[in-house]
C-alpha cells in the first residue's frame, strides 16, 4: 500500500507540475497547480491517517 501511495503521488506530482507549465495542449496552468496540490495533500493525509492507526500518535512511524 505504502509504495503505491508514493508511486501515485510522484506520477500526480510529475503530471500537474507539467501541466502548470503549460506544456500539455489543452490543458490549462491552473489545472496542473491543482493536481498538484491534491497529489500533495492527499499523500500528507494518508500518512497522518496510516500514522494516528499505526500507534495513535503523530510521530511520524508510518510514511509512505
Amino acid at each position: 500500500m505504502q509504495n503505491i501511495l508514493l508511486i501515485l503521488s510522484y506520477v500526480g506530482k510529475a503530471a500537474g507540475f507539467v501541466a502548470a507549465l503549460n506544456t500539455i495542449p489543452f490543458v490549462s496552468p491552473a489545472t496542473g497547480v491543482i493536481v498538484f496540490f491534491i497529489a500533495s495533500l492527499l499523500k500528507d493525509t494518508v500518512n497522518r491517517i496510516g500514522d494516528f492507526l499505526d500507534n495513535g500518535k503523530a510521530d511520524s512511524s508510518w510514511q509512505s
